[in-house]
């Protein structure tokens, strides 16, 4: 995520810390495709792109989204309304007591398993809760990767495999 879609997120939160506005009409725009590709063409007009914006349904009501968006098309940065969002979820978790944890796994993990690790999570992170973004991922072979706040834990079979052969390596080259 970049900086500037974090800062995009943070300003507007400052002035509209609704979510599941900003989910549900940024999704409205980025799921119709013609409209999308419009909205990020560097082709069309700011001015053009500000009418298509001002006359879509989804935004009848939300002035300040509507400006926003307008202001993302105005500077040419509408593609980075996926990360904005992004970044807007974790600023409103973060403002909650809360973090996102990405677990990458072979298996979509047990309810029992979950709750034990955000336990786990909330403690050494100092938060009052973890919401998890579940990744499946076959390759690891087995086990668990998790990523919260820059923070990555690898507990999977790949992981203690290569950092087996690193050791190796390591000696052989000693």
């Amino acid at each position: 995520m970049t900086e500037l879609a974090r800062r995009y997120a943070h300003a507007l939160y400052g002035i509209f810390p609704d979510e599941g506005t900003l989910e549900r009409t940024a999704r409205e725009l980025m799921g119709d495709h013609a409209l999308w590709e419009s909205l990020c063409s560097p082709a069309v007009q700011a001015q053009e792109k500000e009418r298509i914006l001002a006359r879509l349904p989804v935004l009848d009501g939300h002035r300040i989204l509507l400006s926003f968006y307008s202001l993302l098309a105005d500077k040419g940065r509408m593609a980075l309304l996926p990360e904005v969002v992004k970044a807007f979820h974790e600023k409103a978790l973060a403002e909650r007591g809360a973090a996102c944890c990405r677990m990458t796994c072979v298996r979509e993990p047990e309810a029992e398993e979950l709750e034990k690790l955000r336990k786990v999570l909330c403690h050494l992170h100092r938060k009052q809760d973890v919401v998890f973004d579940i990744q499946i991922q076959p390759d690891l072979i087995g086990g668990f990767m998790l990523e919260i706040e820059g923070v990555t834990y690898d507990k999977s079979v790949r992981g203690t495999l290569s950092g087996m052969y690193r050791q190796l390596e390591e000696r052989r080259m000693a």
